[in-house]
């Protein structure tokens, strides 16, 4: 889960986020709400590691200058990611 900062959207939309784990990058983005009906898509991404035990994350805010942040996680973990305050662990 993306919380933006001062200056992006406070749900993060338009982020992308790539995954690097055993050889394989995933990529994903935060997308808003579609439709006529006003609906939402989740605002959770997740990704499938596959018997990697660690992968590196690039996040790439939707701000002005499009900044990026990257840092390593463990499998099997769930996080929330702050802007400019990198991943926390959820229980």
């Amino acid at each position: 889960t993306l919380k933006g900062a001062a200056g992006t959207n406070a749900a993060a939309i338009g982020a992308r986020v790539q995954v690097t784990a055993g050889g394989v990058t995933q990529t994903r983005e935060v997308n808003g709400g579609y439709g006529k009906g006003g609906f939402q898509n989740g605002l959770v991404l997740h990704f499938g590691l596959g018997t990697a035990c660690d992968a590196e994350v690039t996040v790439r805010w939707p701000d002005a200058a499009l900044s990026t942040e990257t840092f390593e996680v463990t499998s099997r973990k769930r996080y929330v990611v702050t802007q400019g305050q990198g991943p926390v662990e959820m229980d």
